[in-house]
């Protein structure tokens, strides 16, 4: 583009040029010619168009560099981030490998104590004991979720409303005391939720995990579990009236082993709301939470009708249950 703009201006320098010479050596001669109006005009507007025309273009150029430094930018961040989650996937795998073996031999040297020894009944062995399966099934859970990352989803259509019933009979299972407690609200007019392509096994694992912490941290009250059709996307709301999450540690209860300050001294892990987002968002959705603390928690979960190309899998051709199930359900 430089280039262009200085064979541009080689006329007008030669102009300049020859004037200088002209004015040193005294001439006077001077020439005068006769254009007609419409010629000068003519003239006058092509000299405006070109001036215009190579200021566009160098503005042009300009922001093409520009937009190609953006690019080589997101580039250079989406690379860096893949990196860093497959450092981080490969970390935990090898935390997983590395403690494997010595949390075993604890738990072996624990059970193969003599029960006549006396020693058996102490409950400090049994602390121990207990300690010890909690970390190898948090390293586990983390490299669980560090997965579910990476692997492609096993698409199949999924009935939502189905679903949510589904996880809400597990719930009522496990623990007979919530079943009176949890309804399900539906609403199917005037737009009802579509089949959704989903990974059935991951879907239903976040799912249990809302729910349990809804149970959990619910103080006894009502758990209601909405489901919509908000513009195509399903909406599942799970909402309860128990202690709530301190409004400065709202935005960090996703994140991985994130526990609120009120909840710590309730079992779990702070995996199980970090699993939900990453199965919304390995779908092309979100989750949100909204909170007061006393009063109560609303976590929504947002899904669209289909997930992403990048994501898609064939049903059958991972291991979906596997890499899910170990996932607790803990906020």
């Amino acid at each position: 583009m430089t280039r262009r703009i200085l064979l541009a201006l080689v006329p007008l320098a030669a102009g300049v040029v020859a004037a200088v010479a002209l004015a040193a050596a005294g001439v006077r001669t001077a020439a005068i010619l006769t254009i007609p109006l419409t010629t000068a005009a003519v003239v006058l507007g092509l000299v405006v168009s070109a001036a215009i025309l190579l200021v566009v273009l160098a503005a042009r150029r300009r922001s093409l560099q520009a937009l190609r430094v953006e690019e080589a930018r997101q580039h250079g961040l989406a690379e860096g981030a893949a990196a860093e989650r497959e450092a981080h996937r490969r970390f935990l795998a090898r935390l997983d490998h590395e403690l494997k073996n010595p949390v075993q031999a604890i738990r072996a040297t624990i059970a193969a104590v003599e029960p006549g020894s006396g020693t058996a009944a102490d409950p400090r062995l049994a602390t121990v004991d207990a300690q010890a399966a909690r970390l190898a099934n948090l390293v586990g859970d983390l490299r669980g979720l560090s997965d579910l990352e990476t692997r492609p989803l096993e698409l199949e259509p999924v009935d939502l409303e189905q679903l949510l019933h589904d996880c809400v009979g597990s719930l009522a299972q496990q623990h007979p005391d919530a079943a009176a407690r949890v309804s399900v609200q539906v609403t199917r007019v005037p737009w009802p939720v579509p089949t959704m392509q989903l990974d059935l096994d991951l879907v239903g694992l976040a799912i249990d995990n809302v729910l349990a912490n809804a149970r959990k941290f619910g103080a006894d009250g009502p758990v209601e579990v909405r489901l919509r059709e908000q513009d195509g996307w399903a909406v599942v709301e799970v909402a309860d009236s128990g202690r709530g999450v301190p409004a400065d540690e709202a935005a960090l209860v996703f994140d991985e082993l994130a526990r609120a300050r009120n909840a710590r001294d309730v079992p779990g892990s702070g995996i199980g709301l970090s699993l939900v987002r990453t199965v919304a968002r390995r779908h092309g959705g979100d989750v949100a939470l909204r909170s007061r603390e006393g009063e109560g928690t609303v976590v929504e979960l947002r899904l669209p009708p289909t997930p992403p190309a990048d994501a898609r899998g064939v049903r059958g051709a991972g291991s979906g249950a596997g890499a899910g199930t170990a996932a607790p359900r803990a906020r």
